[in-house]
């Protein structure tokens, strides 16, 4: 990929990560903020200082431990303290596969980790420009995005797509099976039926 990911997968403790589940999704090189207020997962925050982050998953309810069994590895770029939260930005880095949850005393979940495929690199075509306006436009009409964002990759592919799968007024249910079922070229063409709407062929 083009956009910075400096990071690697955990190898610390079996490769085992701190873990928190929440209803959103976010895709390697998406930034989210956060906040703060339990004290387990203020406990995660200064776990993820130590220099692994942690791995966000999607929240489950009705699964073990409440938590799906991927996520993404993130790592802390920033925080600040708004009356009684913590307020943290995190930058997503690797998609992971989750084994072993297990849950300390204090509350925090825990997980094996490992390296979890993403969709395929490749270069923008032509198709892709209209997506690549859209998402501009989308930046330029929400500053907060602007904000979060102080490095973007409109020429990155699985950059665009990952965040209008980030963005879209879609269910967790159906961003879900965009990461785990569709390829980027599936992704894409779906994107582009929201967008501009079914293409007729005669």
């Amino acid at each position: 990929m083009n956009f910075d990911s400096s990071t690697t997968i955990a190898t610390h403790i079996g490769n085992k990560l701190a873990l928190l589940p929440l209803p959103l999704v976010l895709l390697p090189g998406g930034i989210q903020r956060i906040k703060i207020f339990e004290s387990k997962h203020l406990a995660l925050i200064k776990e993820a200082a130590k220099g692994n982050g942690f791995v966000l998953s999607l929240f489950k309810p009705d699964l073990p431990h409440k938590s799906s069994l991927w996520g993404v590895q993130v790592k802390v770029i920033d925080f600040e303290f708004d009356d009684h939260f913590l307020v943290v930005d995190i930058q997503a880095e690797d998609l992971v596969c989750l084994t072993e949850i297990s849950q300390s005393a204090e509350g925090m979940l825990f997980a094996n980790v490992a390296p979890k495929a993403h969709w395929e690199s490749r270069q923008i075509t032509s198709d892709m420009k209209i997506l690549v306006k859209q998402l501009r436009a989308i930046f330029h009409k929400h500053p907060n995005l602007k904000r979060l964002y102080r490095k973007t990759y409109f020429n990155d592919p699985n950059w665009v797509c990952a965040r209008f799968i980030e963005v879209l007024p879609l269910s967790l249910n159906e961003k879900e099976k965009c990461i785990l079922e569709y390829r980027l070229d599936q992704i894409e063409a779906f994107l582009n039926t929201i967008i501009l709407g079914p293409t007729i062929k005669s």
